[in-house]
């Protein structure tokens, strides 16, 4: 079986190309953010959530929050509802909705956030150093546009 499979399209196999290294890519950032994460006992996963609620420009449910993060909300629920059990987030009363309750960190995770913050800047720099910035800027613009077509 031919899995390294070309069209004619040049486009084509190139988005083929950027599918693939998203996934790779993906799988590399998260390895790292559990690296980074356990170290203030949370898992990447928490922390994509906590920083999703604590980076909400408005209140926020947990169908707002996992819309955002582009996941489902049942899932949000859960690694929320374990945030909250951890004093990590707090649910308020929501005046717009009484069964979607609003979601918002708690001083200890605004803690937290700030040491993975140092964590994840330093990281960062040590990666960014290894590329010219401009590359780093076309890349972000290619994958939000990839986003942004498949989210229509």
């Amino acid at each position: 079986m031919n899995l390294s499979r070309k069209t004619t399209d040049t486009a084509t196999d190139a988005m083929v190309e950027l599918i693939g290294e998203s996934f790779r890519l993906h799988s590399r950032l998260q390895t790292t953010a559990d690296q980074m994460a356990r170290e203030v006992g949370l898992t990447g996963t928490r922390w994509q959530v906590l920083n999703a609620v604590a980076q909400a420009t408005r209140p926020a449910t947990i169908s707002d929050i996992a819309r955002w993060m582009g996941l489902a909300r049942q899932s949000v629920q859960q690694v929320a509802n374990s945030l909250a059990e951890d004093s990590l987030i707090d649910y308020q009363p929501n005046p717009k909705h009484q069964r979607a309750s609003l979601v918002v960190v708690t001083r200890k995770a605004a803690k937290l956030l700030e040491q993975l913050d140092e964590q994840r800047y330093t990281w960062a720099n040590t990666v960014a150093t290894t590329l010219p910035a401009d590359d780093i800027r076309v890349a972000s613009e290619t994958l939000r546009a990839v986003r942004k077509e498949l989210s229509d």
